[in-house]
């Protein structure tokens, strides 16, 4: 099977316009009264725009390119009583690439029975927000295999004559028709769409004959490429012929494949018997995805080459489906209806066939938003309304997204095919910046209506510790119209507002964020199931959903960013800075031995370069720490510390914080000292060195040792026998690996 894209050119043909183009207006109170008075006038790339009211008995010739040609201020009507340019049309378009626009046309009528409102003779249309009525034929398209013709949101009824020969709109062979968001109803014994093109897009539109006594609702003669998807098509009791679509059947004669596609239709047979789908014998392929067929009748005739049914449903009852109102053909699905959530979701292998709109009456199209798997039929029911943000504040500012859904059955994916989640994961996590924002109360809220259900408060809520058993903590279970369910955990502890049995409103504060549970640091993971029994990812991506839930979708972010940043006095480690994050600006080095910049940053990736720099007051680099990372990174502290003697006195010392070389922080502060210039260092010294051996109180895995300009001495482990070459008199710097931070040490060597 081969499913192409359309891949037309509609809009490149209409971007090529004169420089020098002019608009010409045209109405009751302008110079020019009548379309017809310029129509002789205008020259390539101009603007007619036409204002409303109704223009009556005016026909003419548009025989120049690239033309705009517009209704202002409402339609303009054509009424032409009758009269056509030629014998043949209100407007007939012999130049290329014409736009029509907001124009109504009626009551053309020829000899020859096929007076039309509309008559192409040119390469290239567009027609957009027209009405066709009460004519011959609506539009009525010559052979051309170079063209392509593009309708939308338009309106078609009552056309034809009266013979079966002349139809709603009658496209011949061009190269391509795209038929999408419009209404056809009502032809008078023809058809309401027939096309003899050779590629055929007809999306997302409403064919119905309701109480006309038109034929098929769409004949494909000669038949060729084309996906029929996304419509509500429907056959009154009066049509004139009991099939509804008719394929190749007079004659296969196209020159692109004979390939059928119909997805997410639905099809109504209000006649007590016919055929859904009429094909040629030898069609190629007949592709039916998730359809609904609905009423007397077969689903199909014919013997195609090859013939595949995913999804869809049949039954001869219409009452069967459950649509909201068949009498006024309302066909969306009301609760209970047996294609809710039943269709086959083939969003990777075919996805041009998924559907991404759905017609909305009057010649309208809407954004179709699929919850859990798609229902049968050309219209979606959806149970929530779009998602809002379930934390209060700004992504950036006050919270980042660290981990999403992980899609991948081996190893880690999430739906935008990158790595922000972890292997399992079931939610998004919100993460905030530390348990300082925490204590100071971020809001969680409901992302949609709904009942609690659930809710689990009291326990701990300033975990730090990796643990699956401690589960969501603290937590609130919201079930939603249509048996979903949304989940908001490790929450503060006695911060919960809610009770089972409460009813929430979107955007609702129901807790505060907390750290309770299988939780590490403050977050608030969301999730949403579908039944309580099946999972379901929020966020739309390339390698997950097609749909988002989101009223505005937060931006899938990977670029590196440092959210917080410091210098203080001391050592620092993983659990202070969880805690407390703070900056000093004044760091005596007298009972401070150390001096520690640390950063709370995200969106680093494997393999990067971290480098710490040190600087004294004369600028001179003191000390430089550098560190690559070995994964990926989404929240990430990171910190190191340099001597505070090795700074010296300074009121304008500096740290640089550079990544892959490029300088992302720099901080200023000052070293002082005491008045007392009481000298500590030995207390510090926790590792010394005698005779040829460098002693420790315990053993050290990774441990460098420096000169104080950076040149390496050891690299290694220490223990109390160690044996080491024979050290200068002077300042040795030991660093040690210490969880995700870098402890230095000062060690004297004397002689």
């Amino acid at each position: 099977m081969n499913l192409k894209i359309l891949v037309i050119p509609i809009l490149t043909f209409l971007t090529l316009v004169q420089l020098n183009s002019r608009t010409w207006n045209v109405g009751p109170t302008r110079t020019y009264l009548l379309p017809s008075q310029v129509s002789s006038l205008v020259s390539n790339g101009d603007t007619v725009a036409i204002d409303a009211g109704v223009y009556l008995q005016d026909v003419c010739f548009w025989k120049v390119h690239h033309l705009l040609i517009m209704g202002q201020g409402g339609r303009a009507h054509l009424k032409s009583g009758g009269r056509a340019a030629g014998s043949k049309a209100i407007w007939v378009i012999q130049g290329d690439s014409v736009i029509v626009e907001n124009i109504e046309f009626s009551e053309c009528k020829v000899l020859d029975r096929n007076g039309a409102g509309i008559r192409l003779e040119g390469t290239h249309l567009v027609v957009r927000n027209c009405y066709f009525h009460d004519n011959e034929d609506g539009i009525l398209a010559g052979d051309n295999a170079g063209s392509d013709v593009l309708i939308e949101y338009s309106e078609f009824s009552k056309n034809g004559f009266g013979d079966g020969l002349s139809h709603n709109l009658y496209i011949n062979h061009v190269r391509s028709l795209t038929f999408r968001y419009n209404y056809s109803h009502d032809a008078v014994v023809g058809h309401l769409l027939k096309s003899r093109a050779h590629n055929n897009y007809i999306l997302f539109n409403r064919l119905s004959e309701e109480k006309g006594d038109g034929s098929y609702e769409i004949d494909l003669p000669n038949g060729g490429y084309s996906v029929v998807k996304g419509n509500i098509i429907q056959q009154g009791v009066s049509s004139q012929n009991s099939a509804i679509i008719s394929y190749g059947k007079e004659g296969l004669s196209n020159p692109t494949s004979h390939e059928l596609y119909l997805s997410h239709n639905t099809l109504v047979n209000e006649k007590a018997n016919g055929t859904f789908v009429q094909m040629q014998d030898g069609t190629a392929l007949f592709f039916s995805l998730n359809n609904i067929y609905a009423g007397g009748g077969n689903t199909s005739s014919g013997k195609p080459v090859q013939s595949t049914e995913n999804g869809s449903i049949r039954n001869t009852s219409i009452d069967f489906f459950k649509f909201i109102d068949k009498t006024a053909l309302d066909y969306r699905l009301s609760l209970g209806s047996p294609c809710l959530n039943k269709g086959s979701l083939e969003l990777l292998r075919y996805p041009q066939l998924v559907p991404d709109q759905q017609y909305l009456h009057l010649a309208l199209t809407e954004n179709r938003r699929m919850e859990f798997l798609p229902d049968v039929g050309a219209l979606e029911r959806n149970f929530l309304h779009p998602f809002v943000q379930p934390l209060q504040g700004s992504v950036v500012r006050d919270f980042i997204i660290v981990n999403y859904t992980d899609w991948s059955v081996a190893g880690i994916q999430d739906a935008f095919c990158g790595d922000k989640t972890y292997d399992g994961h079931q939610g998004t996590d919100f993460v905030i910046s530390g348990f300082e924002q925490m204590q100071a109360g971020v809001p969680v809220l409901a992302a949609d209506s709904g009942v609690v259900t659930a809710v689990k408060d009291g326990l701990f809520d300033m975990e730090t510790t990796f643990d699956t058993s401690k589960h969501l903590g603290n937590y609130i279970c919201v079930r939603h119209p249509g048996n979903y369910y949304t989940y908001y955990g490790h929450l503060q502890k006695n911060s919960i507002m809610v009770k089972p049995g409460d009813a929430v409103a979107p955007g609702q504060k129901m807790a505060s964020i907390g750290c309770s549970g299988n939780c590490t640091d403050p977050h608030l993971h969301f999730e949403l199931w579908y039944d309580s029994i099946q999972l379901v990812d929020p966020f739309a991506g390339p390698c997950g959903n097609p749909y988002t839930f989101w009223k505005d979708q937060l931006p899938y972010d990977t670029s590196y960013r440092i959210w917080k940043s410091g210098v203080i006095p001391g050592q620092t480690g993983l659990n202070d800075l969880r805690f407390h994050q703070y900056s000093q600006s004044v760091i005596n080095s007298d009972s401070n031995y150390f001096i520690s910049y640390w950063n709370l940053e995200y969106g680093l990736h494997q393999g990067d370069l971290s480098t710490v720099q040190w600087f004294d007051q004369a600028g001179n680099r003191v000390w430089q720490y550098d560190y690559q990372h070995p994964e990926d990174a989404w929240y990430y502290y990171y910190w190191s510390n340099v001597d505070s003697k090795t700074m010296g006195i300074c009121s304008s010392c500096e740290v640089k914080y550079l990544l892959n070389g490029k300088v992302k922080d720099s901080i200023r502060f000052g070293v002082n000292r005491s008045s007392s210039g009481k000298d500590q260092d030995s207390e510090q010294v926790k590792v010394w060195y005698a005779n040829g051996q460098l002693i420790s109180s315990r053993f050290i895995e990774n441990a460098t040792l420096f000169t104080t300009d950076g040149s390496l001495v050891f690299k290694g482990q220490i223990n109390s026998v160690e044996i080491l070459p024979v050290l200068k008199s002077g300042i040795y710097m030991l660093r040690t690996q210490e969880e995700l931070g870098v402890q230095l040490i000062r060690i004297f060597v004397a002689e």
